[in-house]
């Protein structure tokens, strides 16, 4: 279907992968949107596709996604499976003509991620990754704060996403075979996403990392969703890393699944630059007013859609005209990159270049 057709007519979707997240996330946040309709679903877990199919009115359910990509009536792919099938089902999907919305983690690492944007340039298709938590209010906020100058230069920043108790007890989160990781691919990267796109995407050069596993064996800690299996369980529980940036910049992240902490879960960017301070959840400003230190508040909305259903809606409207996503594949493809050096960094203890 051409540019114009698209923009013309309902942009028909089929989904690969029938799992939690797409159940949750992708169908509904799909179906939230007017001019989308939901073809086909495929999933090879027998019953699974067809579960979803007839909650979520889809006509098509399929086992094998190669049927699903090959299909003339769908023109993009949305891919909700485990990070182990990002990279042949995205691939398939985009040699087969049709734009991409992958979940994240965008691939099990920067190879896989590679070959996944070159495939889109080759295409000529849309590829882009669900780093929702760019579309969040207070994110979209403080990325023009800083774009706008409004803050001077950026030096430091650290990013956090840490839970007192929450390893994930379903799906693959557990295994790295099939996730490529733990605390840190899983929630991580959001961490990482976020304070890359408020600072405006700066080149990195070098990673600092370190990641650990002091509960995932052996349990014994209040967990919000109950015991998992520690015997399967072979991922990092938390990751720790400093990232150098030209223009000397220094990004912390951090990230866990289970710490010894106070608060049940932390989600926070903090931001020092030349002229003033940045903090996030909430978003509050920092500076210096007539001598004296300042701090500005400021409230999100009373109604706001959800991030998930914003991304989506962010795609369909980069299918039907063109515009690059607000989360291209070549962003993930960095993310990726960073996380490789974490985990290798960590190996290999020492610092890694960023090439």
């Amino acid at each position: 279907m051409s540019a114009q057709e698209l923009r013309c007519n309902p942009l028909r979707v089929g989904l690969i992968g029938a799992g939690g997240i797409a159940r949750k996330v992708h169908s509904p946040g799909f179906m939230a949107q007017s001019n989308v309709e939901l073809v086909a679903v495929a999933d090879p877990e027998a019953g699974r596709a067809e579960s979803l199919a007839r909650d979520a009115e889809i006509s098509v359910a399929l086992t094998d996604f190669r049927d699903l990509v090959s299909r003339d009536d769908i023109d993009a792919v949305s891919i909700a499976t485990p990070p182990v099938a990002h990279a042949e089902t995205t691939i398939a999907a985009l040699e087969a003509g049709k734009h991409v919305f992958c979940e994240k983690p965008m691939a099990m690492n920067a190879r896989e991620a590679t070959a996944m944007a070159d495939a889109a340039n080759r295409a000529q298709r849309i590829l882009a990754i669900d780093f929702q938590s760019r579309f969040e209010w207070e994110t979209q906020q403080a990325r023009e704060f800083v774009s706008r100058g409004l803050l001077g230069s950026p030096h430091f920043a650290k990013s956090s996403y840490l839970r007192r108790g929450g390893v994930p007890t379903w799906g693959t989160f557990t295994s790295k075979a099939m996730n490529g990781g733990g605390a840190l691919i899983d929630i991580g990267v959001h961490a990482l996403d976020r304070a890359l796109y408020v600072l405006g995407h700066p080149t990195p050069t070098s990673v600092w990392g370190a990641t650990g596993q002091p509960f995932g064996r052996r349990g014994q800690v209040t967990n919000r969703w109950g015991p998992w299996n520690t015997e399967a369980h072979d991922v990092d529980d938390y990751a720790f890393a400093a990232i150098r940036f030209e223009d000397d910049l220094i990004l912390l992240l951090e990230c866990s699944w289970v710490l010894r902490m106070e608060q049940a879960s932390v989600e926070q960017l903090q931001i020092s630059a030349t002229e003033s301070g940045l903090e996030l959840k909430p978003l509050r400003i920092f500076h210096d007013h007539n001598g004296y230190h300042s701090t500005e508040t400021f409230e999100a909305p009373d109604s706001q859609r959800p991030s998930h259903e914003l991304s989506i809606a962010d795609f369909v409207h980069c299918v039907q005209t063109g515009d690059e996503p607000t989360v291209p594949a070549a962003h993930g493809v960095l993310i990726s990159k960073i996380v490789d050096a974490i985990y290798k960094s960590t190996a290999e203890r020492s610092e890694i270049p960023i090439t």
